[in-house]
């Protein structure tokens, strides 16, 4: 069978996408949405996409790189709401602060000195270390350096999503979906007191009436509490199947590459042809997995609608102060078909 012009039945070589970082929000995912569009350059027999060097966040179509640095690109993003931007990674935020050699903040000093900017605990490999305002805990020589790259950053004030939708690809469906993976950073500076920050697959099911949204989740959620958990959750919104994982603490200021996998008979010969599993890794490592009770509708692109699309995601559970969450290396790896 085909769809949008996609042979359903022959493969390309599995490619490598590193996706650059552009800006796209989402207005809500509570309703049926649109039908699907399609931004993608117009394929060819011969045409792939590879992996790119540099610090992550390229993606490359006819030898030409999509991303541009510093800024969110429509190449590869849709933008239908202001707030997503991009800015400097931010993780060198912490408790230390840098004087010269006599004492004083450091400005151009050959020699500084590492000393306790407030009290607090900072979480190291060995365990918890009480680090103690104006105590001297090192020193070190001026090395230049470059700068760190640029990432993502999404915030917003307001209950509900916003969030970046990527365009390119994105006319893949669940079958050929194989990686999408990202790091993501919530820092201790935001205020919000409930939101989270995840990778989103997103399709909606109009043979299920009312044709709401079916969603798979994996990502950082902070709540009211003060308790940060990774967390992963797939959801159907016509049929009220809710699955919630929680994949154990996370701290603030601090990575987490996050990354969903499809695996489908193909990969995995104990599947059945109408099922496909969705494995949730952290850092490597497989902390959970879900087979969703609707696979086979989801498997077959004749009977959703739109979507199945990626995205970056900050849902703000508590409207109260800012919530903020940042993303860096995102990478999608699926397998390419062609016209």
């Amino acid at each position: 069978m085909t769809k949008d012009g996609l042979n359903q039945g022959s493969l390309k070589r599995r490619d490598f996408i590193k996706l650059g970082l552009s800006g796209a929000a989402l207005s809500c995912l509570n309703g049926g949405c649109e039908k699907k569009t399609s931004t993608n350059p117009p394929d060819e027999p011969k045409a792939v996409y590879e992996l790119t060097d540099g610090h992550g966040n390229l993606q490359t179509y006819n030898s030409q790189n999509l991303a541009e640095a510093g800024k969110l690109t429509s190449k590869l993003w849709d933008p239908t709401s202001p707030g997503p931007e991009v800015v400097q990674n931010p993780e060198a935020m912490g408790q230390l602060t840098v004087v010269n050699e006599e004492g004083k903040p450091y400005y151009g000093s050959k020699k500084f000195l590492w000393v306790g900017a407030r009290d607090g605990l900072y979480e190291a490999e060995s365990g918890s270390v009480l680090v103690e305002r104006g105590e001297i805990y090192g020193s070190a020589q001026l090395r230049p350096m470059g700068g760190s790259g640029w990432v993502l950053k999404l915030t917003s004030s307001l209950p509900g999503l916003l969030g970046c939708i990527l365009a390119n690809r994105r006319g893949i469906e669940f079958i050929d979906y194989k990686t999408f993976s990202a790091d993501i950073l919530l820092p201790s500076t935001s205020t919000g007191p409930g939101y989270y920050a995840s990778l989103s697959y997103h399709t909606t099911i109009p043979e299920q009436p009312p044709g709401l949204s079916w969603l798979t989740d994996l990502g950082i959620r902070k709540f009211g509490s003060g308790r940060v958990i990774l967390f992963a959750l797939c959801i159907n919104r016509n049929t009220g199947y809710r699955t919630y994982l929680d994949l154990g603490p996370a701290q603030f200021d601090t990575w987490y590459n996050v990354r969903m996998d499809v695996v489908t008979r193909i990969d995995d010969p104990t599947l059945k042809d109408n099922e496909f599993r969705i494995e949730y890794y952290v850092n490597g490592k497989l902390l959970g997995s879900e087979v969703p009770e609707d696979a086979e509708l989801l498997l077959n692109p004749l009977r959703t609608g739109t979507g199945p699309d990626r995205f970056l995601r900050l849902n703000v559970d508590i409207p109260e102060g800012e919530s903020i969450a940042f993303f860096d290396n995102v990478k999608g790896v699926y397998n390419n078909r062609i016209r």
